[in-house]
């Protein structure tokens, strides 16, 4: 226990006091020390505390957001490398450069084992895109209903992109049709090919 010692001048002068007085002046040191109490200790350090509640809030929040983001992070990523390999599936679709004569002359023996006679088999010219070229064939045979519909099947089950366009249908004297029709297929431009269509054009 702290014990205070008084001067004994000002032990006289509170002793000479009247009750009044000294509660007065008791009430007066209580108000001063509870004031100097206040504005140095209790003030600042509720001051530091709501500092650190606020930078704690803060860093929570932080904290918050990291996360939100690894997570969609991780989506992206599984996002990613379902789109690589739904990329690798389709260039498998796709002829490169090199298989495109090999491709074309498939699709014409196709029509010959199936009993049809080509009348005109004729690659068109390529369509460049900015990631693909079309390429165009014009194709027109002779044969009976039931070879064309084989042909058209067969076609449908290669393991290459082949789409018909702008079939046209025409019965002869003999009772054979004659058809016309465009078969379209794709391939991806290489490294130097996108380069070039890079190119503004002049």
């Amino acid at each position: 226990m702290i014990k205070l010692s008084i001067p004994p001048a000002v032990q006289e002068k509170l002793e000479g006091l009247t009750a009044a007085q000294r509660a007065m002046v008791f009430i007066a040191t209580f108000i001063v020390l509870g004031g100097a109490f206040y504005f140095l200790k209790y003030k600042p350090d509720t001051q530091h505390i709501a500092g650190l509640k606020a930078n704690i809030k803060q860093q929570e929040n932080r904290l918050a957001e990291l996360k939100r983001a690894a997570a969609q992070v991780e989506v992206l990523q599984k996002e990613v490398s379902e789109s690589e390999k739904e990329l690798a599936q389709l260039l498998t679709m796709l002829p490169d450069q090199k298989e495109i004569p090999g491709l074309l002359d498939s699709v014409s023996q196709l029509g010959a084992q199936v009993g049809l006679e080509n009348i005109l088999f004729q690659p068109q010219p390529e369509q460049m895109q900015e990631f693909y070229a079309v390429i165009p064939i014009r194709l027109d045979l002779l044969g009976r209903f039931h070879e064309l519909g084989t042909f058209f099947d067969k076609i449908s089950k290669l393991d290459r992109i082949l789409k018909v366009e702008n079939l046209s249908l025409a019965r002869r004297d003999d009772s054979s049709l004659q058809v016309g029709c465009t078969i379209v297929t794709y391939r991806f431009l290489d490294k130097v090919e996108k380069a070039g269509e890079a190119k503004p054009k002049k």
